[in-house]
């Protein structure tokens, strides 16, 4: 599925855009979608909704987009992913025949990879009652969040870090076979105008 063009925004508007999706999605009695907005230099040109996770995590989801965004020109990513955190010092995680009791929470990543070296950030975000109008805000976490995900930090590195090789290695018809696997796998993805033209460019030679 393709959306409408992404959102006019800047990288410096990033988090305030996948946060105020997160708040959305929550108040509509949902757990936030995995979100992605990707950036060429501080023009957004992807804004859009990985595929459903499985039991390997974002980061296979998080590859098979970028694969055909950075050769595209993409050097920034913002990530909203939801999750459930509980205490290490829990044995186990607290689920049971009741439920899950473990905290709600969104893990927010941004990548720079405009300059080296990239060094992706994270914030843990709990999903908390937003005080006297029976909806949800998200609140920071009190605790360390430097070790979030950290294959999915790791990932969004390796990726950044290496995209001139995929930029020279890619060639138009490998762009539009990506673009049809990641539509086919699931992912949906708002592309902007000048992306979408040479996509389509290509789609015809």
């Amino acid at each position: 599925m393709q959306l409408p063009p992404p959102p006019m925004c800047t990288w410096d508007d990033a988090e305030d855009l996948l946060l105020t999706g997160a708040r959305a999605d929550l108040d509509a009695g949902y757990t936030p979608l995995p979100t992605i907005a990707a950036f060429d230099g501080d023009e957004a040109v992807a804004y859009g909704v990985l595929r459903p996770l499985d039991e390997r995590g974002p980061v296979p989801a998080l590859v098979e987009v970028m694969a055909l965004l950075l050769p595209c020109g993409v050097d920034r990513v913002a990530l909203l992913l939801p999750g459930r955190a509980w205490s290490v010092d829990d044995p186990v995680p607290p689920v049971c025949e009741d439920g899950d009791l473990r905290a709600r929470v969104v893990v927010l990543l941004q990548a720079d990879g405009a300059t080296a070296p990239c060094r992706p950030r994270t914030r843990l975000l709990s999903v908390e009652p937003a005080p006297g109008h029976g909806q949800w805000d998200l609140v920071e976490a009190p605790v360390d969040s430097s070790e979030v995900e950290a294959p999915l930090v790791d990932a969004v590195r390796i990726l950044l870090e290496g995209r001139d090789e995929m930029i020279t290695g890619t060639d138009g018809y490998d762009l539009v076979a990506q673009l049809g696997r990641v539509l086919l796998l699931g992912h949906e993805l708002a592309l902007s105008p000048r992306l979408a033209d040479r996509l389509t460019l290509a789609s015809a030679v």
